[in-house]
């Protein structure tokens, strides 16, 4: 597994523990809601740390993370941050009505590839990872490199 795979598998344990103190109920709800704070911000601060060291590395323009079209993090360099947030949220909206009627299973990537550039969308937990780059970088090979 590279780095970048290491990265996704981490966030998806802590996107994972966090929802799973959201469904958490019990007496103690004070403590329970706590522990679900404490979980959404840990999933949070590694998300943005996440973007931030894609951003860094050589080929990518920027990086941001989105939930239901909303931007939860994102590196400096995003252009247009609101329409990626909306091309986001209508490209998994699509996505989704072909995962059922085509049988895919649950989405975990789609890439749209323009003339000039490409955006990459990564579903992680309850998140989708964007990267966005010139179109003729490999995005598999620079994204196994440690940032």
């Amino acid at each position: 597994m590279h780095w970048f795979e290491t990265q996704l598998a981490a966030l998806n344990r802590l996107a994972a523990d966090y929802l799973a103190a959201q469904r958490q109920s019990g007496g103690d709800i004070v403590n329970v809601s706590e522990s679900a704070r404490t979980k959404r911000a840990a999933f949070i601060d590694a998300v943005q740390a996440l973007v931030d060291k894609v951003v860094k590395i050589k080929g990518i323009a920027a990086c941001a993370a989105y939930h239901d079209g909303l931007i939860l993090a994102q590196s400096a360099e995003v252009p247009h941050i609101d329409a990626f947030g909306a091309v986001i949220q209508e490209t998994i909206r699509a996505a989704q009505h072909g995962q059922v009627s085509l049988s895919l299973g649950a989405i975990e990537q789609i890439v749209i590839v323009g003339a000039d550039h490409k955006l990459a969308m990564l579903s992680v937990g309850p998140i989708i990872l964007c990267i966005y780059s010139p179109k003729q970088v490999n995005l598999a090979s620079v994204l196994s490199r440690q940032a």
